[in-house]
């Protein structure tokens, strides 16, 4: 009886989700969604004038992928061709970058107040290594047109996405030497390792490096529903409004998506 009951309950379950399945797109789905980010890039800084002392430009390469998260709401609207989808995620981005540059170590006071000696310019210089961490953290809004294949089940999308930064820091690791010079009988001296985290949202400490507070990125996707209710979608958006306020700060930021998203109707 009860594996008559058992191949009963198993048939009607299979025959609801075959009907479910052939449903048409809603008008409008609603859900939640979370994800992970991943996020590259390159920076270059402008040099500047110190004193009398000029600092060149530093080369911030991209040094592996910065692993983040990504959750939050979306809403779509489906129309006969193609389809409008509205989000709100919360998001934390995490760019990894490696430069290194040479300096006069008057261009740094930390430097010239370590010497046994004072130096005129142009006498002693430095050689540092910078490791650093960038963290974003900001309220995303894409607003996103996209269109259908294969009965519904694969789309792709393209839009704006707003982006309003909560939170923006940067960890720097600065280490390297201060490198010798036998005309005034100074012998290569290694600067040990030192860290220190800038709020970059903060001008007084990020200075030229502060990030605006909001900006705006191209993004583009692809997105498969394996089932009625689940969505996979794989996305790139790369900001075009610029994350620092110093325009003179080049450079390229690319952040990937990949998230799952559940229709709560």
């Amino acid at each position: 009886m009860k594996l008559r009951q058992l191949s009963l309950a198993t048939l009607l379950l299979v025959s609801a989700s075959a009907a479910f399945a052939q449903n048409t797109v809603r008008s409008l789905e609603f859900g939640i969604k979370g994800g992970a980010t991943f996020t590259h890039g390159y920076t270059t800084i402008p040099g500047q004038t110190v004193g009398s002392v000029q600092v060149p430009n530093l080369e911030n390469k991209n040094n592996g992928i910065g692993y983040g998260y990504s959750g939050g709401l979306w809403a779509r609207k489906n129309f006969n061709t193609f389809f409008i989808q509205a989000e709100v995620t919360y998001n934390r981005f995490v760019l990894k970058q490696v430069g290194a540059l040479t300096i006069d170590v008057n261009a740094s006071s930390t430097l010239a107040n370590a010497l046994p000696i004072t130096v005129q310019p142009g006498i002693l210089n430095a050689t540092l290594n910078v490791v650093s961490e960038s963290v974003l953290q900001a309220v995303d809004v894409p607003v996103l047109i996209g269109k259908r294949w294969m009965g519904g089940k694969l789309r792709g999308y393209a839009g704006p996405n707003f982006i309003f930064v909560q939170k923006a820091t940067a960890t720097r690791t600065t280490s390297g030497a201060i490198n010798a010079n036998s005309s005034v009988s100074f012998p290569k001296t290694d600067i040990p390792a030192s860290t220190g985290t800038t709020n970059l949202l903060n001008k007084y400490e990020a200075q030229n490096l502060e990030v605006k507070d909001f900006t705006y990125a191209l993004e583009v996707g692809v997105g498969y529903t394996p089932v009625p209710f689940l969505d996979v979608d794989l996305r790139y958006a790369a900001p075009v409004g610029g994350v620092y306020k110093d325009t003179g700060i080049k450079g390229f930021l690319g952040i990937a998506t990949l998230s799952l998203g559940f229709k709560v109707f």
